[in-house]
């Protein structure tokens, strides 16, 4: 059975990463425990992949989980609940492995790589990425290098020790945001920035997509199924979804007052 149950608990570890496990529970709900708020799958609590129980800070967090779960229909499908996945990956996690990941990508971090042409993507680049690395160099008083075309570049000693600390001192939920956001967008940054609460979901959203966004402005967005559709839409979830939770972490209980229509930005 792809789902075993561990003294009355669901271990959700051996639901295929792929989409192709049947759902096999009705319902999802929510339950008060001990230490928190857990979901439960037909009246029986979660376990993650390591075998610990998710448990999360509050009943606004574990129903947005629990919504997840609620929406899956014939298969469930993982790459589809980022909620569930930041949740879990913040109950397993290995700090240490996660942090090494994130620190390993500070020199090929997306935002500090620049064109000089054409002058409307150099615009576009100065737009969305210019407010996430002023956010470093004015707030922090960090020096942050960007370079135009594809030589690469390292950044100061000093800048990186200090990402290195903004990632240590996060907690295991805002570290797995940072995680989920840093590898939809490709910038260590911008995972910090939404951490700090300093990014919207829309300019999370244009900071990661800028250059996909100025592709489809430029020539069009492909309809159908082999169109720009998942390739929009999948970065768009996970970061709505990662900001979201760190909303309801927060205790902000209307999250979506950060949402807006696509629509606007495309």
């Amino acid at each position: 059975k792809p789902v075993a149950l561990l003294k009355g608990m669901i271990n959700v570890g051996g639901i295929k990463p792929n989409g192709s496990t049947k759902k096999f529970y009705k319902r999802a709900e929510i339950g008060q425990m001990d230490d928190g708020w857990t979901v439960l799958l037909d009246g029986r609590p979660i376990v993650t992949e390591d075998k610990r129980r998710l448990v999360v800070p509050n009943a606004s967090v574990a129903s947005a989980i629990a919504f997840e779960w609620d929406a899956q229909q014939e298969y469930i499908k993982p790459f589809i609940m980022p909620m569930m996945s930041i949740a879990a990956t913040a109950i397993d996690v290995d700090r240490k492995k996660i942090i090494a990941k994130l620190l390993k990508y500070m020199d090929t971090d997306s935002m500090c790589y620049r064109v000089d042409s054409p002058a409307s993507l150099a615009r576009m680049q100065k737009k969305y990425w210019d407010p996430v690395l002023n956010y470093f160099r004015d707030k922090h008083g960090l020096e942050v290098f960007t370079t135009e075309g594809i030589a690469s570049i390292s950044q100061p000693a000093e800048t990186k020790l200090k990402l290195a600390e903004f990632i240590d001192e996060s907690t295991n939920f805002e570290l797995a945001a940072i995680k989920s956001v840093a590898e939809v967008g490709y910038s260590t940054m911008l995972g910090i920035a939404v951490a700090h609460r300093q990014m919207t979901i829309k300019s999370a959203y244009n900071a990661a997509m800028a250059e996909r966004l100025y592709q489809i402005r430029r020539y069009g967005e492909v309809k159908g199924p082999y169109g720009h559709g998942i390739e929009l839409e999948y970065p768009r979830l996970h970061i709505a979804s990662a900001i979201t939770f760190l909303d309801l972490i927060d205790g902000d209980y209307a999250p979506f007052a950060r949402q807006y229509n696509p629509e606007n930005d495309i």
